[in-house]
């Protein structure tokens, strides 16, 4: 069947932000339309997903706004800069009250921490190089597709990355280096990560190749360095994989240390290529502060920091603690959660490689004292075992950050039989997207609070 057109309404928002329209019984999810607008729409009935193309807005609502983007349509990353700030604010409200509310809970958020920075609060950007019409481009992939939408400069992104993502493509085409082709396998630089520290100022720039062999190596780093006498360190890293993962295993330093140092509330964290670091420096130390605020920690306690990375949340409670354990399966981080207790001179801390949930488990056998467990799991959530070894050890208190609402509920539902919610805050760390971080605090029913 050929695709047709319609105009209709949207009738509300998915969780994605995606206009939802009926035709018939049918309900399909619309990008960039907004609920009571009116647009034409092309339906085509032979792909694989329900989603439908809006082809013009015919009738717009108050809030709906001009993207700052100019490829707003066509790049994956934001999926909400078509709405005023005030309409992102209460859509992401009712997403986090909406998926308490599908597992029979009905919950409210004490507070909405917004973000003073819509534009230029990243501190990181990731792009790939590609040869297109007789040049080389850079940029960032379509939704749900491979190839590459080019940019001139990302809006979310600060004034010196977009110049150094700029700057490289640049000096790939005076010096000659061919940009990475994902159909041949040929080419040489496939994408640029670029980190870099707000409070420190230091900037990261990794160079990801498809061989380890780069002629001209040394020259591309001068004109680098010379170009963005900023840039405190340079790393070549080679991915030779036919892979959507950016970063391969093998990294070489081409110039400085190979890492930059972060400050956040008086603590130093040490940032490489592979490290995971919030994107928001402004609203993470938001989200810190109010862990730090909901947890009302004592001096004599015993804190457990589950999926703690690189142990940013542990290290800035340990001050006001006995103790903080920190769990981690990832090897890498739990290196660099090591690295930040060096750094900052403290011995109260201590960090394990381990599956948080078999690391749980041995603890409650253990019958070992513990007062608080943080848990910062990824988007899928915590696991059964781990809840249900939680529930057991009996701390006074949860702080669950999430940032994923849906399995954030799922957890406190199955926690829900010892455990109440006490306080819960949002956190908007990616304006103009659909993530939001929300963080939650439990207390035992039993009242097992000191």
């Amino acid at each position: 069947m050929k695709p047709y057109r319609l105009t209709t309404k949207a009738l509300a928002l998915d969780e994605w932000g995606r206009g939802i329209i009926k035709v018939g019984k049918v309900a399909y999810a619309v990008s960039n339309l907004l609920p009571k607008e009116e647009g034409i729409i092309e339906i085509n009935e032979e792909l694989a997903y329900q989603k439908a193309k809006l082809i013009k807005v015919t009738k717009a609502v108050s809030y709906r706004q001009d993207p700052a983007c100019e490829v707003y349509q066509k790049c994956g990353g934001c999926q909400l800069l078509h709405m005023n700030y005030d309409m992102q604010t209460r859509f992401k409200k009712e997403y986090i009250i909406n998926a308490f509310r599908a597992q029979k809970m009905n919950v409210k958020l004490d507070e909405y921490i917004g973000g003073t920075l819509k534009t230029a609060y990243r501190n990181k950007m990731q792009v790939a190089y590609r040869y297109r019409d007789h040049r080389i481009i850079y940029g960032f992939y379509e939704e749900e597709s491979h190839r590459i939408t080019a940019i001139n400069a990302c809006p979310v992104q600060t004034k010196s990355q977009n110049a150094i993502a700029a700057g490289i493509a640049k000096i790939m085409t005076q010096m000659k280096i061919p940009a990475y082709n994902e159909d041949k396998r040929s080419g040489l630089i496939r994408f640029a990560l670029i980190k870099e520290a707000f409070q420190t100022k230091e900037i990261l720039v990794t160079i990801v190749t498809q061989s380890e062999i780069f002629p001209g190596r040394n020259d591309f780093v001068r004109r680098l360095r010379q170009q963005f006498p900023e840039i405190t360190t340079i790393v070549q890293n080679i991915n030779s994989r036919q892979t959507s993962i950016i970063l391969g295993e093998q990294e070489r330093v081409l110039f400085g240390p190979g890492f930059i140092w972060e400050e956040l509330l008086g603590m130093r964290f040490k940032i490489s290529s592979k490290t995971f670091f919030q994107i928001n420096p402004e609203q993470t130390r938001n989200l810190l502060q109010k862990v730090i605020d909901y947890g009302a920690f004592q001096k004599d306690e015993v804190v457990l920091d589950a999926y703690c990375g690189v142990g940013t949340i542990g290290l800035v409670v340990s001050p006001l603690v006995k103790q903080v354990i920190g769990v981690e399966a990832n090897k890498q981080s739990i290196n660099n959660a090591i690295e930040n207790l060096r750094e900052n001179h403290l011995d109260n801390l201590q960090f394990i490689n381990e599956d948080a949930t078999e690391f749980m488990e041995k603890w409650l056998l253990s019958k070992k004292q513990v007062d608080v467990v943080i848990m910062d799991p990824p988007r899928s959530g915590s696991t059964e075992r781990f809840l249900k070894a939680l529930i057991n050890m009996q701390p006074r208190s949860i702080i669950y950050v999430s940032c994923e609402a849906q399995t954030l509920a799922r957890d406190v539902k199955t926690l829900s039989p010892v455990y109440e919610i006490k306080k819960m805050a949002a956190v908007d760390m990616f304006v103009g997207t659909y993530h939001v971080e929300t963080v939650c605090v439990l207390t035992n029913r039993a009242g097992n609070n000191k």
